[in-house]
């Protein structure tokens, strides 16, 4: 066999290694795979073959950790990702600072923490790539005079490169959300780091209509005048929109909303209801159609953890944090917030499984991958 038909065998091993990680450590074993794997073509492949590497990702504890701390790196494999490293202590005034605000591949988006008290101006805000200790400041529109409130800030990808990225520290745009007169505004920081002023559109008739549900599957999803289901995808920057299914007892006021869209491990978009103490799970088919998956009564599921009274749930239960997965509640009633230390308890929406939620509780709302490509001449340096 010739060279290139040896070269041809070994991509095509390489290319079922089995994760990224492993795919780093294949580079270190000698010049020939290193060459081999860092190849673009070869990258380009792998990407499509294979789904990204989660490193982690960030979340809040349950407690007043939020202030204290600022957001908690929690790992997917502690035995192979260390923590430290994705530690935002880098950021202007630390981390205690910041507050994440969306995530996408290996970059966070983080507003300052005065934006949770003055929203009505644009927040400090960068993004950043926490493996490597990078950040870039992102400067508000100058055309923004007449904007009231700012809503929500997303990140969007940028354009593909040759090694099948499609979002990086210098590839990247921003969606922000804001209102003016009444009416939901949308415009686009570009690749090229500057507003575009053409991407400025109503994207809802009117805010007070307007609900963000979460996100799952890639994408933000909103509800707009009750019976809209919005959908902003963030590969592309372009917003769809479809009919909420008819499920009863769904509740649209923005303070009181009581279901949400989040993803499960099967990666795609669930709907999530709440209403006198029972959690439903919505599915959506092939077909679009939305349909009962399961639905588990909360104090069934409650009854056995320390501390269960069943007064808990003579009211409703209130949404702490929400992440993939899971949701965090409390009793709305007077006797656990009475207590020293309110009851809370964190729910699996994959199993309906309910366990205590405890201070050292780190659950994870923002997923962080490996950076890609992979810096492949870092790793056979050491």
């Amino acid at each position: 066999m010739d060279e290139s038909g040896n070269e041809d065998v070994l991509e095509l091993v390489l290319e079922r290694v089995d994760s990224h990680v492993s795919l780093i450590r294949a580079a270190a074993v000698c010049k020939r795979w290193r060459r081999a794997i860092a190849d673009a073509a070869f990258l380009r492949r792998y990407r499509s073959l294979h789904a990204p590497a989660v490193a982690g990702g960030y979340g809040y504890g349950v407690g007043d950790r939020r202030s204290r701390v600022g957001p908690v790196f929690a790992p997917s494999s502690p035995s192979v990702v260390d923590a430290r490293h994705f530690s935002l202590d880098f950021l202007p005034g630390g981390a205690a600072s910041w507050i994440v605000r969306d995530s996408r591949s290996s970059l966070l988006l983080l507003c300052h923490a005065e934006f949770q008290v003055f929203p009505s101006f644009f927040p400090d805000m960068v993004v950043c790539e926490p493996l490597i200790r990078h950040y870039r400041r992102i400067h508000p529109p100058a055309d923004l005079a007449d904007a009231r409130y700012f809503w929500q800030f997303c990140l969007i990808d940028g354009e593909a490169d040759e090694v099948g990225g499609c979002i990086s520290l210098s590839n990247f745009r921003v969606l922000c959300m804001f209102i003016c007169r009444g009416f939901m505004h949308t415009a686009m920081l570009s690749t090229g780091f500057t507003w575009n002023e053409k991407s400025i559109c109503h994207a809802a008739p009117n805010f007070y209509s307007t609900n963000f549900l979460g996100r799952a599957g890639g994408s933000r999803y909103f509800c707009v005048e009750g019976r809209t289901l919005v959908n902003l995808d963030c590969s592309t920057g372009d917003f769809m929109s479809s009919a909420l299914p008819a499920i009863e007892d769904l509740d649209f006021d923005q303070e009181t909303c009581n279901f949400f869209v989040t993803e499960l491990r099967d990666g795609k978009p669930h709907i999530i209801t709440m209403f006198r103490n029972t959690v439903k799970v919505f599915t959506r088919l092939d077909s679009g159609e939305w349909v009962l998956a399961k639905s588990v009564m909360l104090p069934e599921v409650t009854h056995r953890l320390p501390g269960y009274k069943a007064s808990f749930f003579d009211s409703g239960q209130d949404i702490l944090v929400r992440g993939p997965g899971f949701v965090i509640l409390s009793p709305q009633s007077a006797e656990s917030w009475l207590s020293a230390e309110s009851w809370k308890y964190s729910l699996d929406l994959e199993t309906l499984e309910a366990e205590l939620a405890t201070c050292d509780m780190k659950p994870i709302v923002y997923r962080c991958e490996l950076p890609w490509p992979p810096a492949l001449h870092a790793h056979l340096d050491r």
